[in-house]
């Protein structure tokens, strides 16, 4: 009996140890699909550096370049499902979210993808009579080579692995090509995440379904690019079949110029961002909306951005202008103001331009400042006021031929940006560098040498003494 009871408390002990190992701060991602979330781009050197050490990923198969064991976890660094593929929106979607969270989170990710690989290949009880039936598919040998034969079964072991460390937050699919069009797909998507849930015993409302659009018609310069763009119809009926799903959008992801149905790697990076978008929406975080990657830029055809100098640069054909866009509208009401620093003055018209959904909530005209704060909750523009709960977008505008070389942006309630505050011209500690007559700012007469650390008016300007 003794025996027993210690055993009994050895099993306890182990239950709590693994329970006390499972880090709440992992958030791991199941990420599945066929080529495009295999990664069909060569990374560059932008996708090879800069990679958060927090970014983690779980081998799924064997690797021999980079060296990789099946069922351990590294630094995330492409290519991450497989030896055959390269650039996705996995990789993208991890730094954007590693980026995005405090630095307390973790990000992990779980990917299996086969090029050309039906929807079929993911349903546990399918993907044996299309094995038998395509042995010699490409995506058949991929499933074979580096999944046993079941991509599905293998989706399952490694998560359950994950499981014993960190918490499963989301579902990541990218796949319909090979299914294009078939009016069948959300219900065998469907089926998948309710298979995958139960399995996991997970639930829908903590573990939502991310569903991403395929290539759009004229993402590349080839005249078939976007082959399968009619698929974005199923894809769209996602969340009608499965309340937990939501659609990632690829409108402007440029495809990759060689075939009907890749992206490019700067199209990977976009719609990777846009996954983490998605993501951070349902953990109710906000994409850092003020993050300076070219990608997420939406440009004119008057400017270009360059991210390591974040400078924006407008042509001699025009107006330039840039702005990020918000899919889920921004809620700045927490905040007082909004501060944009530049490495140096602007051309004095530059201006930023604020919407509150669809309309103009606010603008603002740079005027030689380095610094622009805008108090946003006194905003308006013309007869409309901002609402910082409301923003839908923020616009640039550039001169013709001139640039903005951004510092950083960022919301702030220190009130040492205060408009007021903001406008003073100089900071001065020595009455000699004061002209009289010298002002407080409730319009006495102040006397240089008996001045108190404040705000005063001199000649004119306001002038912060400490």
């Amino acid at each position: 009996m003794r025996r027993l009871y210690v055993i009994c408390a050895l099993v306890a002990l182990s239950a709590v140890r693994m329970m006390a190992e499972v880090d709440p701060n992992f958030y791991i991602y199941i990420c599945f699909g066929q080529s495009n979330m295999e990664g069909n781009a060569q990374p560059e050197s932008i996708d090879k550096t800069g990679i958060d050490n927090r970014f983690r990923l779980l081998a799924t198969c064997n690797f021999s370049n980079p060296s990789r064991t099946k069922g351990n976890w590294y630094k995330a660094t492409p290519p991450l499902v497989s030896p055959n593929g390269g650039l996705g929106p996995t990789d993208w979607f991890g730094r954007m979210m590693c980026e995005s969270l405090p630095d307390s989170i973790r990000i992990g990710v779980i990917p299996v993808a086969m090029g050309g690989s039906p929807i079929q290949m993911f349903d546990k009880d399918l993907y044996q009579q299309q094995l038998q039936a395509h042995p010699g598919d490409w995506w058949a040998i991929l499933s074979k080579n580096h999944y046993g034969g079941n991509p599905y079964g293998r989706i399952i072991e490694m998560a359950k692995k994950a499981q014993t460390v960190g918490v499963i937050k989301g579902i990541l699919l990218h796949q319909g090509c090979s299914n294009c069009g078939d009016p069948n797909w959300p219900g065998m998507v469907k089926k998948i995440y309710n298979d995958m849930l139960t399995d996991l015993n997970l639930g829908a409302d903590s573990v939502p379904l991310f569903v991403g659009e395929v290539e759009y018609a004229g993402a590349g310069t080839n005249a078939e690019s976007g082959g399968c763009a009619s698929h974005n119809t199923q894809v769209a009926r996602i969340p009608s079949v499965i309340p937990t799903g939501h659609v990632v959008s690829a409108k402007d992801c440029p495809g990759n110029n060689a075939d009907p149905w890749h992206f490019s790697a700067y199209g990977y990076r976009k719609l990777g961002a846009r996954y983490a978008g998605e993501a951070l929406y349902t953990l109710e975080q906000h994409l850092p909306y003020f993050s300076f990657h070219n990608y997420m830029f939406t440009l004119n055809k008057h400017c270009t951005f360059d991210d390591a100098s974040r400078t924006l640069t407008a042509k001699t054909t025009g107006v330039g202008s840039a702005y990020w866009e918000y899919p889920h509208l921004a809620d700045w009401s927490a905040f007082k103001y909004l501060v944009i620093k530049l490495k140096e003055p602007a051309d004095p018209a530059a201006e930023v331009w604020i919407y509150k959904k669809n309309s103009i909530g606010c603008r603002e005209i740079f005027n030689d400042r380095e610094t622009i704060v805008i108090d946003i909750h006194h905003a308006k523009y013309s007869a409309t006021e901002l609402d910082p709960s409301l923003i839908s977008k923020m616009l640039f505008r550039c001169p013709k031929d001139t640039k903005i070389v951004f510092d950083d942006i960022f919301l702030s309630n220190d009130e040492q940006y205060d408009p007021a505050l903001t406008a003073i011209r100089g900071v001065v500690s020595d009455d000699n560098d004061f002209r009289a007559p010298l002002y407080s700012l409730d319009g006495r007469l102040a006397e240089p040498a008996k001045l108190k650390a404040g705000v005063y008016i001199n000649n004119g300007k306001k002038i912060l003494v400490k």
